[in-house]
């Protein structure tokens, strides 16, 4: 797997993989995703869930700060033919 900035901080900053996927009740795979896009998933950005909350409660990082740095990069638009 690439190392992408959110898994240097989940390892880092938050005890890891396994210790994340406690903490949110998610399963491991579902981490190493948002691991691997290097973003929170979409809906932590339309307040469906508070991941940002529970790194926060690991990491010391505030909750808006993570959301920041760890926002999805948007896509470009297509061009027309």
């Amino acid at each position: 797997m690439q190392e992408t900035q959110l898994k240097v901080f989940i390892d880092k900053n938050c005890g890891g993989v396994k210790a994340v996927a406690d903490k949110t009740n998610l399963t491991s795979r579902a981490v190493y995703k948002w691991a691997t896009k290097g973003s929170l998933p979409r809906t932590e950005f339309s307040d469906e869930t508070n991941y940002a909350e529970d790194l926060s409660e690991l990491s010391g990082f505030s909750a808006e700060e993570i959301k920041e740095m760890f926002k999805p990069q948007s896509q470009p638009e297509p061009e027309e033919a």
